[in-house]
């Protein structure tokens, strides 16, 4: 699921996402904005783009307490590309990835796409 949108309130509840679901925020990408439900993320593994960026301007600013009190833990994606840190663990697990725009982080990612589609393997 991908939202995207300029909401200030949460776009669906949390009890309708399903175990193995994947949720993108990308319209949160300024202070207020708001589209996943906070109860979402004590049931998922969450990653970011950038995490700073994301507990001040992306939807994780609305659990910022609970990140930086370490009741919450936030991945940046980057560290799962790089192989630092896991992504899912299981099918059932629900995943949620904050994208408050790295542009350059989109770039890499569009170039691996288009490499792994033409069949010439992703960059690494």
């Amino acid at each position: 699921m991908v939202a995207a949108t300029p909401s200030r309130e949460p776009l669906f509840q949390s009890d309708w996402v399903r175990d193995g679901t994947h949720v993108v925020s990308m319209g949160s990408d300024a202070p207020g904005k708001h589209e996943v439900p906070t109860k979402l993320y004590s049931k998922a593994i969450l990653f970011c783009d950038l995490a700073s960026q994301s507990v001040q301007i992306g939807d994780f600013q609305h659990v910022r307490h609970e990140i930086e009190a370490g009741t919450l833990h936030v991945t940046p994606i980057g560290d799962v590309i790089e192989g630092r840190a896991p992504g899912r663990r299981s099918e059932e697990q629900i995943t949620v990835f904050d994208s408050s725009g790295i542009s350059l982080q989109d770039l890499y990612m569009a170039d691996a796409l288009i490499k792994a589609k033409s069949g010439r393997g992703a960059i690494g």
